[in-house]
């Protein structure tokens, strides 16, 4: 049964653990949305054993469903991608130390695919400086709003860059709680490696934004970017890809 055709509707957690009780393929369960577009290459690379992607919805979801694989059937072969999230900051669960849990290398896939296709490569001309004054302003935020996030989830760390360097909005985003000090060791640890460790989604919309404003040349999007990387993966993808054969290595069979 491949399980992406039975709805299009995005079903809840209750019903895809339903599904996977009953599916005989070996099932890659993901986030969706926009790292589909990568994984559907996992999928089209896996297609001689018959590997469905389960799009979850949803990081939370994609945890949630691996929380209650022990309901789904020991001969359901089942491996699940998901972001690194903020676990790049601080440390994977031991409860999520698994192989049929497979994480992305930096925060989120996004990273992954920056650091594979060295997307960075496209600024040109003063598009690098303007780049890099832009991403050490967004820093000196994320900086802060991650110490913020760490110590409380509610405070949020997903503001696009657009907000970030508001000169309306900056202000107010970089003011100090009573008692508050600015995190400046968390900021230097981000700044050294902000390729991995910063929010992947908001590193490509800086960089989408910052190769876009020359005129009369093609312009980027976020998506397009991903399924290039996607179709010419990298050695962080190709890990991410091996790592998920390895999770279903005992169903697989290689093609006569």
């Amino acid at each position: 049964m491949a399980i992406r055709q039975i709805s299009k509707a995005q079903p809840t957690v209750d019903e895809m653990v339903a599904l996977l009780k009953k599916t005989d393929l070996p099932t890659v369960v993901c986030e969706g949305s926009d790292d589909l577009i990568v994984y559907r290459r996992l999928e089209e690379r896996l297609s001689h054993i018959g590997v469905s992607v389960l799009p979850a919805g949803g990081r939370k979801n994609v945890l949630q469903i691996f929380d209650r694989r022990s309901e789904i059937p020991s001969s359901v072969r089942l491996a699940f991608i998901a972001d690194r999230d903020t676990w790049i900051n601080t440390a994977v669960p031991d409860a999520y130390k698994t192989p049929v849990l497979c994480l992305t290398s930096g925060y989120s896939i996004e990273n992954d695919v920056i650091a594979d296709g060295a997307l960075e490569g496209l600024l040109v001309g003063p598009e690098v400086a303007r780049y890099k004054a832009e991403l050490n302003d967004f820093l000196d935020w994320y900086a802060l709003a991650l110490d913020r996030h760490l110590a409380d989830q509610s405070n949020p760390i997903a503001l696009h860059p657009e907000r970030v360097l508001s000169l309306a909005e900056r202000p107010s985003l970089m003011e100090l709680r009573a008692g508050e000090t600015y995190p400046a060791p968390l900021r230097a640890s981000l700044s050294s490696e902000y390729g991995m460790l910063v929010r992947g989604k908001s590193l490509l919309s800086l960089l989408v934004r910052n190769t876009n404003t020359r005129i009369g040349q093609p312009k980027h999007t976020d998506k397009a970017l991903l399924e290039i990387v996607a179709a010419r993966p990298g050695e962080l993808l190709t890990r991410l890809s091996d790592e998920v054969v390895a999770a279903l290595a005992p169903l697989l069979h290689q093609p006569e």
